[in-house]
């Protein structure tokens, strides 16, 4: 007898994520529910994060499963690479039966039932960019809803249960949620997140409130979708990362769907351990800007940031050539930011390494916007590269 269909599927990508996604996987054997199956994506990890994968599920034997490859080394955008046959499929004595499916890369699959009742598959593919390994995981959930998290991410225990809340009408396509501070966050990452959260006003990416709203977008840290209107909008676009999250809500919105954010689906987020590492993830992001800007013009807030910061330069400029008795102009803004860091956390300290971050972020996620058109590969794609 076929095992019940799961309900949701738990799409997460991985690469390199020793570190992290032990614990990630523990948290979701601790949910309240079992009627999910975890589909992990390794995205061509070089350390053991697929060995970390297979220890968490119970020993039942049945393993490992049919390599598949596919034909395209390097496949388009698709999401419709169907592996509902390896639920039944046990590895041939032979070794010898290879199948091909399309819009996935080569893949070898391992499917375990995990203690807490739910499926767990692994799924090593080469490396393609999380937003290629998100793909080929919506290709191979069985349930109605996909979510995601990040093998970076542990999920709070009533997590899918209030993300489905979301799901108030059937016009709603995808529901999000909060981000906090893992128990075992380092001290700068636990100052990376509440600085986040402190600007989440300007860039979105961290929202506030205490109860379901409509929002513009919710990130893949922590997100639910219809896999229905997933494949309509054909998935994620996978020359993109980051921001390939914005432009699959983007997408959605346009087909005339909602989406809706739930503060109470909460999952504890791990943030860059120094600076540095923080810099280069900012850089990351505005480059990324750069092409959802040329892609679909402005239509967020934050694009406009560039557009005021060249403005006020020029403005500034334009009052030097008139008096340069002006010049102390220059530094307004930061008491001002000051100000509004030391309202939000009523510590001296703590304002100040706000008002650090928050000049790192804007060098840096300006720096990226700016020279993205320099930084492509062949296929116009941003050179940025990325950890895990």
């Amino acid at each position: 007898m076929e095992p019940p269909r799961p309900r949701i599927s738990v799409v997460i990508p991985a690469r390199n994520s020793k570190e992290t996604i032990g614990k990630c996987l523990d948290s979701l054997a601790a949910l309240d529910r079992n009627d999910f199956e975890v589909i992990i994506i390794d995205d061509g990890s070089t350390d053991e994060t697929a060995k970390i994968c297979e220890s968490r599920a119970e020993d039942s034997g049945e393993a490992l499963f049919v390599k598949r490859a596919s034909p395209d080394p390097s496949p388009k955008t698709s999401i419709s690479c169907p592996l509902e046959s390896f639920r039944n499929e046990r590895k041939p004595s032979s070794g010898r039966d290879m199948e091909f499916f399309e819009g996935a890369p080569e893949a070898t699959s391992f499917h375990k039932e995990l203690p807490a009742g739910f499926s767990l598959k692994v799924m090593r593919v080469s490396q393609g960019g999380p937003s290629r390994a998100r793909n080929v995981g919506v290709g191979a959930a069985s349930g109605k809803l996909v979510a995601f998290t990040d093998a970076d991410c542990i999920v709070d225990k009533n997590w899918l249960t209030e993300l489905e809340k979301g799901f108030t009408g059937p016009d709603v396509a995808g529901v999000g949620g909060d981000q906090k501070s893992p128990e075992d966050e380092t001290e700068t990452g636990r100052l990376i997140q509440d600085f986040l959260k402190s600007i989440g006003f300007m860039t979105g990416y961290i929202k506030t409130g205490s109860r379901l709203k409509e929002t513009e977008h919710n990130p893949t840290c922590n997100s639910m979708y219809r896999k229905k209107v997933l494949e309509e909008v054909g998935g994620f676009d996978e020359s993109l990362w980051p921001g390939e999250d914005v432009d699959l809500d983007l997408k959605i919105r346009r087909r005339g769907y909602k989406l809706i954010f739930n503060p109470e689906a909460c999952v504890g987020h791990y943030r860059p351990k120094t600076y540095r590492d923080f810099g280069r993830m900012m850089r990351r992001y505005g480059a990324s800007q750069w092409y959802l800007v040329k892609k679909y013009g402005f239509f967020r807030k934050l694009h406009f940031v560039p557009v005021a910061l060249l403005i006020g330069l020029a403005a500034f400029i334009g009052l030097l050539s008139w008096d340069p008795r002006f010049w102390p102009i220059i530094f307004l803004p930061w008491p001002l930011m000051f100000l509004w860091f030391y309202l939000k956390s009523r510590r001296i300290g703590k304002s100040l390494r706000f008002l650090y971050l928050f000049i790192i972020t804007m060098v840096n996620w300006n720096w990226g916007f700016f020279q993205a058109d320099s930084s492509t590969d062949r296929k116009g794609r941003p050179r940025i590269k990325c950890r895990g």
